[in-house]
């Protein structure tokens, strides 16, 4: 695959972006050289490694932002009310509700568990049919986690090479070239300032909210589990009472 070479290029780049003497004295908040070297090397490091699978959720997982365009939260909502129908029709005895959401349910969720009841599965059985479910979200979900983990560590990383390599021209300019001392101050002053910027304000942030969709989701799965259960053991029972009448 060419993306860790990608990831390799690119951080090459921001080595010589970094060492590279800046051609002007001005100084303000927006600096494509300090801009560079952050966030080239956050996106060249993450090239490097985590795959591109990993790196498209990455992205996609920005949309939860937004719940109105978040496909997760769609499908949640989908799979709560479809266990509520689920519930429902059970209790009234319509079967055929039951096996067409076994056959064509709105989500894995609902057609695994609508298999399940049908079947009136409990205990381990019940859990071993939602443990690939489990297994698939963990999956999916763990590489995006620790992908906006490592942005939150690694841009500021980045910006500490920028400050660094900021103040060596800085220290060089004093005795050599003190009309471009401005170039250097905002190489080393704006680059720890994209770094933090970036860690603290999108990969905190979006690391702890996939881990909480994550979560959500798991929650989800046991609360499918304990309704199927429940359910099964009323119709036990009441078929027990029935014999027993």
């Amino acid at each position: 695959m060419l993306t860790p070479f990608i990831g390799l290029v690119i951080l090459i780049g921001v080595a010589v972006m970094a060492l590279t003497e800046r051609s002007t004295a001005k100084l303000g908040f927006l600096d494509a050289h300090a801009a560079i070297v952050v966030f080239g090397g956050v996106i060249g490091s993450l090239l490097l490694a985590i795959d591109q699978r990993a790196l498209g959720r990455m992205l996609l997982s920005i949309r939860d932002i937004f719940p109105s365009a978040s496909p997760a939260a769609h499908q949640q909502r989908k799979t709560e009310e479809g266990l509520k129908t689920m519930r429902d029709a059970w209790r009234e005895g319509r079967r055929a509700t039951i096996l067409e959401m076994a056959d064509r349910g709105a989500t894995p969720e609902l057609r695994i568990a609508a298999d399940a009841l049908l079947r009136q599965l409990e205990g381990p059985l019940l859990d071993e049919r939602f443990a690939v479910l489990r297994s698939d979200y963990l999956h999916n979900y763990s590489p995006v986690i620790e992908g906006w983990e490592m942005v939150g560590r690694l841009a500021p990383s980045f910006g500490m090479v920028g400050t660094v390599t900021g103040m060596v021209q800085l220290f060089r300019n004093m005795s050599e070239n003190a009309a471009n001392l401005g170039g250097s101050i905002a190489m080393a002053l704006l680059a720890t300032l994209y770094g933090i910027s970036a860690g603290a304000a999108l990969g905190g942030p979006m690391s702890s909210r996939v881990n909480n969709q994550l979560n959500d989701r798991l929650t989800q799965l046991d609360l499918i589990a304990t309704t199927i259960a429940a359910l099964v053991r009323e119709s036990r029972t009441a078929s027990t009472k029935g014999t027993g009448a």
